[in-house]
């Protein structure tokens, strides 16, 4: 997709931000990032998809598997208390993510994200590509509910890409809701950011 047809896709915010993350990926030394924040009600989430499981993956099970994700990655999440999920049909893995009901280092920019109370955080939402298309997704946030419910908490928070329109559809299917905006920028070892709150307020789950 050529430069003209982005602006066309992403309207002038999104581009700018596009634009901003090409050149200071192009930089030595910079990197930029501007990220919506946004929380998926529990009860927006689906139900579990008949024939499928979600639940926590074991050290060993993740280490076998093909995450597309670094050992020193895994080892960051798994240090901060994160719980893996797995999505799974007949022992077969189909994706995971990621859950905490606590703080979470965020692992691409020197942050940390403080749920409120009665959310928890979640990142890294992966399916395997020989599943992509089928009900993988729906499965995860299927567990995804399951796993909230468990903990007496209705929403999920995360944060994604603020050019980054399809994850944020089909977030907005399950009546996900933007709640702030966070920019980083980073030029060696300094780092300036603007915009979200450390901690952002939800509405109440029957607002959602």
């Amino acid at each position: 997709m050529g430069w003209a047809e982005t602006y066309r896709a992403l309207g002038p915010k999104g581009f700018a931000s596009y634009a901003a993350a090409r050149l200071a990926a192009a930089l030595p030394g910079v990197d930029f990032h501007r990220y919506q924040l946004i929380a998926v009600p529990r009860s927006g989430m689906p139900p579990m998809p008949r024939g499928f499981e979600a639940r926590g993956m074991t050290d060993a099970e993740i280490a076998a598997a093909d995450l597309e994700l670094s050992a020193a990655t895994i080892a960051f999440r798994r240090g901060q208390g994160m719980t893996c999920l797995g999505a799974y049909r007949d022992d077969r893995l189909l994706g995971v993510t990621w859950l905490t009901d606590g703080p979470f280092d965020e692992d691409e920019v020197a942050v940390r994200f403080v749920p409120p109370p009665g959310a928890a955080w979640d990142t890294g939402l992966f399916v395997l590509p020989s599943e992509r298309g089928g009900r993988a997704f729906a499965v995860l946030w299927a567990g995804t509910a399951a796993w909230l419910a468990e903990r007496g908490l209705d929403w999920s928070m995360s944060r994604m890409s603020d050019y980054k329109d399809g994850p944020w559809r089909a977030h907005a299917r399950m009546g996900a809701q933007r709640l702030d905006t966070l920019t980083a920028l980073r030029i060696g070892g300094r780092q300036w950011l603007f915009g979200a709150k450390p901690v952002v307020l939800l509405p109440t789950p029957e607002a959602a």
